[in-house]
């Protein structure tokens, strides 16, 4: 006897297969939509996360990332992480050939580790429709896959601030860019230095290694390499919705704030009188070597202390010459205190040590000389904003031009 049991197994494997498959779907639809349609049914929300200056010298211009928050879970999106510890890290940096990474974590766990680093800590909810969001989330995905997730990082152009600005500047069609693309009224070297000039040496160093490529008017949308314009410039923004304007920021959080309290300055200040007061205490410091090294009564600690001097001077030169010319850092080509900084100091010790006077002043007029071939040069053509070296070496080279010229040795009666 045949049961109607037993038609079973002779219908066709796939046939029993797709019938099974459309109740299961008639049963439990939810469970077989495409994700991108479940993730469009949940509510997603859009964050920008702003992290102040920090202590350390690599922090001082702040960090931004994008959150994208679900139901159940919200991603940090981050695209400012290096590793001292990568390999090569020190002699690509010193190449100019920084590689950065881009990665997602919790922004749960992100946010209770960056709130006890004592920084300002603020979140913007943003105005981003949720289609705009899930392209969002879906582009940020593929950043962070292997094989996506690195990129060449440079100071100005293309940093962990101005890649989160492009995604957000793409969900909002392009409105950030269109109104913000404007004259800014200064440069990069003006922007950075705002962060900088509160310490006199870094914001010198950082500087002086930089050429006039930095120095170009740049507009506001530019000025968003740095955090803390991103985060203003999203506040002050205005979005189409229909036929009316809405803000671009939803809400502000402060989640945190810094027990430094440093004011960021609206422009930067020129530190003129410092590089002048520095430029004497060096010149003075070398002159009296000097005058203690050249003579009948020198004495050989003296020179020693000299030549040890113009050594470093030399290696700096040298530095800055390698950094200009021979690296792939493009911020520092087109330096013309190249000029001031050589590797030539060195043959000023050379000649002490010979205990010629006429020579050594020689070498100084030459070098006054290139200082005022560089400031003439720079005032007419190459406008580069070199202030505080100009200042520098304006008192430090008279110094050594007085000096040698008359020299006075201390112990002596001047003749």
């Amino acid at each position: 006897m045949i049961y109607p049991s037993h038609f079973f197994f002779f219908i066709p494997w796939r046939i029993y297969l797709k019938q099974l498959f459309l109740i299961l779907v008639l049963i439990f639809p939810a469970a077989f939509a495409p994700l991108s349609a479940q993730i469009q049914k949940e509510e997603l929300n859009c964050y920008l996360l702003t992290i102040g200056p920090g202590k350390d010298l690599y922090l001082w211009f702040g960090h931004t990332g994008i959150i994208i928050e679900e139901e159940n879970h919200s991603q940090f999106y981050d695209f400012g992480n290096f590793s001292f510890k990568s390999d090569h890290f020190y002699r690509n940096f010193a190449m100019g050939r920084l590689v950065y990474l881009k990665v997602g974590v919790s922004a749960r766990a992100y946010q209770n580790y960056i709130v006890t680093e004592d920084r300002n800590v603020t979140l913007l909810k943003l105005n981003i429709p949720s289609e705009k969001i899930l392209e969002m989330k879906e582009e940020l995905e593929r950043n962070i896959l292997p094989g996506n997730n690195t990129y060449l990082y440079h100071h100005y152009l293309d940093n962990c601030s101005t890649r989160p600005r492009d995604i957000i500047d793409k969900a909002l069609d392009g409105q950030l860019k269109d109104a913000t693309d404007r004259d800014a009224g200064t440069s990069f070297r003006g922007s950075f230095r705002r962060y900088t000039s509160h310490s006199f040496f870094p914001d010198w160093l950082l500087s002086l290694l930089q050429g006039r490529t930095i120095d170009s008017p740049i507009s506001v949308w530019e000025t968003m390499f740095l955090p803390d314009e991103l985060m203003k410039q999203l506040s002050l923004l205005q979005v189409k919705s229909g036929d009316s304007l809405e803000p671009a920021v939803l809400s502000t959080r402060v989640l945190a704030e810094s027990s430094r309290n440093r004011t960021i300055p609206e422009t930067a200040p020129s530190l003129a009188v410092p590089a002048l007061l520095y430029g004497l205490a060096a010149g003075v410091l070398l002159m009296m070597l000097q005058s203690l090294s050249l003579g009948e009564r020198r004495k050989s600690v003296f020179v020693f202390l000299f030549v040890f001097i113009m050594t470093i001077f030399s290696l700096f030169g040298l530095t800055v010459w390698f950094i200009s010319f021979f690296t792939d850092h493009l911020v520092a080509r087109e330096n013309i205190n190249v000029l001031m900084f050589h590797p030539l100091y060195l043959v000023a010790g050379f000649i002490l040590t010979r205990n010629s006077a006429e020579k050594l002043l020689r070498f100084w007029q030459i070098q006054g000389g290139l200082w005022v071939l560089m400031v003439l040069f720079n005032a007419v053509y190459f406008h580069q904003g070199n202030l505080q070296t100009s200042l520098f070496f304006l008192s430090f080279l008279s110094c050594q031009l007085l000096i040698v010229k008359k020299p006075f040795h201390f112990g002596q009666k001047p003749s």
